[in-house]
């Protein structure tokens, strides 16, 4: 049986592979010619990013207490859900705009 951090790890890994195939980490991989978002989702995706790697690290390095554990992945949706509220108010914009 899988450990509730192995599960949430693993989940939050998932969000992030459909998080960067939606394109919120695609503008890390671009090169620095390429258009991109606006300012703030470049700072939303490095928050998410952050987020993402400091639970992995920890994880890997040692057992987290429950709080911990409670508390690095309460960081990481909370910087996803950031993003997709952000994601809304552009899609919301370019419907406004067409």
């Amino acid at each position: 049986m899988r450990s509730t951090s192995f599960v949430a790890v693993s989940c939050f890994s998932g969000f992030a592979v459909a998080l960067e195939k939606g394109g919120f980490a695609a503008s890390l991989k671009q090169d620095s010619h390429a258009p991109r978002h606006c300012i703030e989702c470049q700072r939303l995706e490095a928050e998410f990013l952050e987020a993402r790697n400091r639970l992995r690290s920890l994880t890997r390095l040692r057992r987290l207490t429950a709080l911990e554990e409670k508390q690095l992945i309460d960081r990481v949706a909370m910087a996803i859900a950031r993003m997709k509220e952000h994601e809304a108010r552009h899609s919301f914009e370019r419907c406004k705009k067409g």
